[in-house]
């Protein structure tokens, strides 16, 4: 136990250390401070989403058609499978408050969690002391836009990163039951599905039986709960893409919604999106591949995830959680860390710049809700006119399309159990 302290704490400070500690500390906390008072586009959200969750699963309870339930007419119901419904039956028992002071821990919880995944090993590279690398990248990744919604919202987002996460650690320690979590986030939310491919794309044959059957198990569990709930979700409401939203809406960052903007008010052109998605999912599948090969793990279901969000036909702005991975991919370069394959040959300083620019570029974005200066999350809102409008209007688009043909992928290097006594914890090597 003393040990594992120790290694999170990392070396003693020296005095010029704690000065940098304090300056950077007091740097994070007066964004926090400035981001939250000028964001357009607040980041509380009643804890809407959760609303819906609770309200569906208390009707579905109370005998109604669980597909039927609309929140206060506002048109929203559930969209998720019959398992997730399942799951969440627990929020029936629970008032409004105990729900979403429920959900709110759990999502601080993780994001604490997974982004101790993300920093730890940079932190012990790099020679800083772990527990203050987290404590100061927490507060950013909080205020990051898919990250505050999430919470806000009372979204699932969080948990879905945090099982593939899961499924990640076990790859690496060689358990059989990997891929359970990977089954689990298909069997709430369809979209990590992508993930089985990347598994069977590396060959990793276990794991993607595993968490393709764990899915289907899942299915014929809430069928044999409700047949006709499940007949209704897979022929029916699956298809009704109406029922979260107009496709055409800016928070839809999805390469469909692009193109349903770029359309509007025509109907969206799905041999040109199909094509979209076919020459992304190679292209993402592809680089994933290769990160997987070099030992980049972290990079790998970071391109998986970014091509997730890109593929669906709805991926609003609290989906694209898989954005914050490729800082912290971003940030590990511009420290230092070696990088295979760059379209930039020998220029490790190029390198190393262009990714600290990109990561504080995406991070400012992210935060600040850049894409609430061009609009709003509305239905039915007239669209920017203009490239710069129209490109304004696709930020997140954008950036997931510049990282899933740029983001690096790093040498494999061994991160060591704990930083050296004597190495300073904020150099950059």
């Amino acid at each position: 136990m003393g040990r594992a302290v120790r290694e999170l704490l990392g070396p003693p400070a020296r005095p010029r250390d704690t000065v940098v500690r304090l300056a950077l500390a007091a740097t994070v906390g007066l964004a926090v401070w400035v981001v939250s008072h000028q964001v357009p586009y607040p980041s509380y959200k009643d804890w809407f989403d959760l609303r819906v969750y609770q309200g569906a699963v208390t009707w579905w309870l109370d005998g109604q058609p669980l597909y039927a339930f609309d929140l206060d007419g506002t048109g929203y119901g559930f969209t998720y499978p019959p398992f997730a419904a399942l799951l969440m039956t627990p929020l029936a028992a629970l008032t409004y408050a105990q729900a979403a002071a429920v959900y709110t821990t759990v999502n601080v919880a993780l994001v604490v969690l997974l982004t101790a995944w993300f920093v730890v090993p940079l932190a012990r590279r790099r020679g800083w002391a772990p527990w203050f690398a987290v404590a100061l990248a927490v507060p950013v990744v909080l205020l990051m836009e898919p990250v505050r919604e999430t919470i806000g919202f009372g979204q699932v987002n969080l948990l879905l990163g945090g099982l593939v996460a899961a499924d990640v650690l076990a790859l690496r320690r060689g358990w059989r039951w990997a891929g359970v979590g990977t089954g689990l986030a298909i069997a709430v939310k369809l979209t990590p599905a992508v993930f089985v491919l990347y598994l069977a794309l590396t060959r990793q044959w276990r794991a993607a039986g595993v968490a393709a059957g764990t899915a289907v198990l899942t299915a014929l569990l809430a069928f044999l709960v409700s047949p006709q709930l499940s007949v209704q979700f897979w022929g029916t409401t699956l298809w009704e893409t109406g029922r979260v939203g107009e496709l055409d809406q800016i928070s839809n960052q999805s390469l469909m919604g692009a193109v349903a903007r770029l359309a509007h008010p025509a109907d969206p052109g799905r041999l040109l999106w199909a094509v979209l998605v076919l020459v992304v999912g190679v292209v993402g599948m592809r680089r994933a591949v290769r990160a997987h090969h070099a030992g980049d793990l972290l990079t790998a279901v970071t391109l998986v995830g970014l091509v997730s969000c890109l593929v669906s036909p709805v991926s609003w702005t609290h989906h694209l959680y898989w954005l914050v991975p490729a800082v912290a991919v971003l940030v590990d370069v511009a420290a230092g860390a070696p990088v295979v394959g760059s379209p930039l040959g020998g220029r490790p300083r190029v390198v190393a710049r262009l990714a600290g620019a990109t990561a504080a570029v995406v991070t400012a974005s992210l935060c600040v809700g850049t894409l609430w200066y061009y609009g709003d999350p509305g239905k039915d809102q007239p669209h920017q006119p203009g490239l710069l409008g129209g490109l304004g209007e696709e930020t997140y688009v954008l950036f997931m399309l510049v990282l899933l043909v740029c983001l690096p992928v790093r040498a494999a290097v061994r991160t060591p159990a704990a930083p050296p006594a004597s190495a300073d914890v904020l150099a950059v090597h």
